[in-house]
Parts: structure tokens; sequence; C-alpha cells
């Protein structure tokens, strides 16, 4: 991975697209035999994927509470 995905980009993309994606860059670096750790700006595009995904889940209306 040679870029950033920033959070800003990833406003569009749904909570399974974002799953998806976190997934992907994960499989990609697998296949590399490379850890997120071994590449710095794979583990900040991670980091806003994860951080997408929890504002996305902080949105999403709850079920009534009794």
């Amino acid at each position: 991975m040679t870029y950033i995905i920033t959070l800003p980009e990833l406003e569009h993309l749904s909570e399974a697209e974002l799953h998806q994606k976190f997934h992907a860059i994960l499989n990609d670096l697998a296949r590399r035999n490379m850890a997120a750790a071994d590449c710095p700006l794979a583990t900040v595009t991670l980091e806003n994927i994860r951080r997408a995904i929890q504002h996305k889940k902080a949105l999403k209306p709850r079920g009534p509470r009794f």
C-alpha cells in the first residue's frame, strides 16, 4: 500500500463496504507476507477504517430500551 485512505474518503461507504475494505487490505498484506505493523501507511488506513466503522455504529439508531 503506497497511500493513506482518509476519513473523509470513507464517509460515503456503508458499514459493510468498510468491513470489506478493511479485510481486503489485511488480505493484501498477508499475500505479501507482511503485517500491518510492517507498513505504516496501511496501519494508518486500517485505523481510519476502524474509526469510520465506529462512527457509523454510533449513528445507527438503537432499539427501544426497557
